[in-house]
């Protein structure tokens, strides 16, 4: 039997909520029973709510890498400059495979970056496993830098470029004879 959540996955017991078999990484004790992470994170927030309590995400188990069933915690919504400035190598490296719509002629380059922006960091949660938000965090914002210094090495490759070939043209017209100077 294999985890409902990774059917890649070797099932070790079932959650006692809704049945489905988890693997070690999904299985969740609580008060000594056994839960899949999204039936405790229903258990923790019913609770929570009951008491009006806030919910820390630690408390709600680790929804990563389970696809359109991970839970993606608060915070995680905002901005991704790694998503933005390095699109689909960005993608291979969060298993986001969306991020490869940016090769569709015209739409592509101009409305991928930013829909990578605004839901980079939600598909990169369900794409992959994270040990932790932290984990996660810390990578996306490698991700960032990493974006900004290329960003940056293209733009002055771009700029020195422009420079060198606009002092060739100016060298050409002066060698040919066409500027006299008086």
């Amino acid at each position: 039997m294999n985890c409902d959540y990774h059917p890649d996955r070797e099932a070790i017991s079932t959650c006692i909520e809704c049945g489905k078999p988890v693997c070690p990484e999904c299985k969740v004790e609580y008060e000594g029973k056994t839960y899949c992470n999204l039936c405790i994170e229903k258990k923790v927030i019913s609770v929570a709510t009951a008491t009006s309590q806030a919910v820390p995400a630690t408390d709600t188990g680790n929804t990563s890498g389970m696809g359109n069933k991970a839970v993606v915690p608060p915070g995680l919504g905002e901005w991704n400059w790694g998503g933005f400035l390095l699109t689909w190598i960005w993608g291979i490296g969060n298993n986001v495979w969306w991020a490869f719509l940016v090769f569709v002629p015209y739409l592509g380059p101009l409305a991928m970056p930013w829909v990578l922006a605004f839901k980079g960091n939600e598909w990169a949660w369900q794409s992959k496993h994270w040990d932790s938000i932290e984990h996660f965090k810390s990578v996306q914002r490698t991700w960032m830098w990493w974006g900004l210094g290329v960003t940056i090495a293209i733009t002055l490759l771009i700029i020195i470029i422009l420079i060198i070939g606009l002092a060739l043209m100016v060298w050409g017209i002066q060698r040919s004879g066409m500027i006299k100077y008086w």
